[in-house]
């Protein structure tokens, strides 16, 4: 499908979906207003499609979808589709791990070794401890860099990767750590990879049943999967990136997502993760003991800390963002507003301008819009 088509499209989804603006507080007003801010973004950018859903305990929830699902069939996008979330995945591999802890079966601030022994004889591993690894100050180097990205995942988009030939190419990478475990952020799928396995050690489940166990199914959330390989639902919204750099879209969906796992490889609906990220977000899913936990880890920059696969930024919000080949996504939860939303797109690279976010773009527009409504035009949130 080419660009011009694809703007058509996106062009009459703006006329079809602008509605006239007002600051009264309800969900319908707010949904209207954000409709022509979509379609504004999705325009400017060429990102396919988007799925929002906004929780609130002030208004009802609402959900917005706009776009197209598939771009070769022309089919728009559906309320309840699912999507790709890459790194989002993360903040579920890291409350698994806390679930271990709460129980004791693992010490956060214990060498992980001490779970998993010299992953494939890696001595430098000895000095991580578990909550390094979870808060992305282990110095541990990275496996998923650009050239191995490009060189290796793309050109073979359906291979199979374990979790230890992943590390290894990380491991090959760098014979020492790349800073004093503790001491500095560097973020790395490195880390989650070795907290997947450290979840499959102690639980004695697969990564995949213990996170059904202990979150999908009690939470309801039952359009999240958790996606090993190349599986998907048979709805899945399809994945788009520009991989030839021949401004035209390539269809990315049937990756395998061993490549990522643990850190990136899970599917879910916009609805499935916004519920999620409150919960998360706002400490439902803890015990008291376990809330310094969750939500103390690294500093970043000043205000903005990296703890249990999430970010608490205290300008913005509490959330994470993920992005894997075809898909991105964001989800916060802003406790000033009491507030959560969560947006998934299916390309992770937007067509007319891969400067900007737009997932990121629309979550910020609809803190924006809720905070004139509810709090009024001076507390508007800064960003």
């Amino acid at each position: 499908m080419n660009t011009m088509k694809h703007l058509i499209i996106i062009f009459v989804a703006i006329f079809a979906n602008s509605c006239s603006s007002s600051s009264t507080h309800d969900s319908h007003t707010i949904k209207q207003d954000l409709q022509p801010i979509v379609a504004t973004i999705l325009a400017e950018t060429g990102a396919p499609a988007v799925s929002i859903y906004v929780r609130s305990d002030s208004f009802a929830n609402f959900s917005l979808v706009m776009g197209l699902a598939d771009l070769n069939e022309e089919t728009p996008i559906q309320n309840e589709q699912p999507f790709r979330i890459g790194s989002l995945s993360k903040s579920f591999t890291a409350a698994a791990v806390l679930k271990l802890v709460e129980r004791g079966q693992i010490d956060l601030d214990a060498p992980i070794t001490n779970y998993l022994g010299l992953v494939n004889g890696y001595l430098p591993l000895s000095d991580v401890t578990v909550r390094q690894a979870m808060n992305m100050s282990s110095g541990l180097p990275a496996y998923l860099d650009i050239p191995y990205l490009t060189g290796t995942i793309l050109p073979n988009p359906e291979q199979s990767y374990s979790p230890e030939e992943l590390l290894q190419h990380g491991f090959d990478s760098s014979p020492t750590l790349l800073s004093i475990p503790g001491d500095e952020f560097s973020y790395t799928n490195t880390n989650y990879i070795l907290l997947g396995m450290l979840i499959e050690e102690v639980a004695g489940l697969s990564y995949r049943e213990y996170l059904k166990q202990e979150f999908i199914t009690p939470l309801g959330l039952d359009n999240t999967t958790v996606a090993l390989t190349d599986e998907h639902p048979d709805n899945l919204v399809r994945g788009y990136y520009d991989y030839n750099e021949d401004d035209d879209y390539e269809d990315w969906t049937e990756m395998n997502m061993s490549y990522v796992w643990s850190a990136g490889c899970l599917i879910s609906t916009a609805e499935d993760i916004a519920k999620w990220m409150e919960n998360l977000a706002k400490g439902n899913l803890f015990s008291l003991e376990r809330q310094t936990d969750l939500f103390e880890g690294h500093t970043i920059v000043e205000g903005v800390d990296y703890t249990a696969g999430i970010l608490i930024d205290d300008g913005f919000a509490i959330g994470h963002n993920g992005t894997v080949i075809g898909y991105h996504a964001d989800a916060w939860y802003n406790p000033d507003l009491d507030v959560t939303v969560a947006v998934l797109s299916n390309t992770n690279a937007p067509l007319l301008d891969d400067n900007r976010d737009p997932t990121r773009e629309i979550v910020e527009a609809v803190f924006e819009l809720i905070s004139s409504s509810v709090l009024g035009e001076s507390a508007k949130i800064t960003h």
